[in-house]
């Protein structure tokens, strides 16, 4: 179990692509209390609704909050972050969005964000978490993605998927003169000054001890 230290703070994606929120946490603070829900049943969420979306995010900050008493929920996912309002949810924090930036996301995210600047690809995110450990293999497929949409002519683009931050340095490989920006980047946490042990626990939607050791090897623990 969880030890109770405050705060706790709970990341939620679809699938693993909010490993990539969680590492930026721990490396810059090298502590804290988490929580990882990874609702696979339902990934990719860039495949459903907008109403779905929101109906099964209220569930989830209702389940974390009721039985795991968390102090902080973050959406680690821009599709489902596009799907709520900022407000809307008490202690959640949404990945957040600005019109001045070129955007590289799925197709529900371009629809509910339908103002912004939005490359929108629905199949990337599954694939990279189909094959997050083959190096080779996403290096190919993300070349051709970059290659389909013309990535390259963009001097500034923000990965909007946090799949697709877990393979930043691919993209980086293959847009070595483009500007990648990561939209959480910016979150931070408020952490008591005693805090110094590091625990997280692993939850998931649909159990899979495999999938649950794809996420501590990506995570490296």
């Amino acid at each position: 179990m969880l030890k109770k230290l405050k705060p706790t703070i709970a990341i939620v994606d679809s699938g693993i692509g909010g490993v990539s929120v969680l590492k930026r946490l721990i490396d810059k603070y090298s502590y804290g209390n988490y929580i990882y829900f990874a609702d696979n049943l339902n990934m990719p969420y860039g495949a459903k609704s907008k109403r779905f979306i929101r109906k099964r995010i209220k569930n989830i900050v209702g389940i974390l909050k009721d039985k795991y008493q968390v102090d902080l929920i973050i959406l680690a996912c821009n599709t489902a972050s596009s799907c709520v309002d900022n407000d809307e949810l008490e202690g959640v924090v949404c990945l957040p969005f600005n019109r001045s930036q070129t955007y590289f996301a799925t197709p529900l995210t371009k629809k509910n964000l339908s103002d912004f600047d939005i490359i929108a690809d629905s199949t990337l995110a599954h694939l990279i978490e189909k094959h997050i450990f083959e190096r080779a293999k996403l290096e190919k497929i993300i070349k051709q993605h970059i290659k389909r949409y013309d990535l390259q002519t963009y001097k500034e683009l923000t990965l909007a998927c946090t799949h697709f931050e877990l393979v930043r340095d691919i993209f980086k490989k293959f847009l070595p003169n483009t500007k990648l920006i990561n939209n959480s980047e910016n979150i931070n946490v408020n952490f008591l000054p005693e805090q110094t042990s590091l625990n997280i626990l692993f939850l998931q939607s649909k159990e899979s001890y495999a999938y649950e050791e794809k996420f501590y090897k990506l995570l490296g623990r």
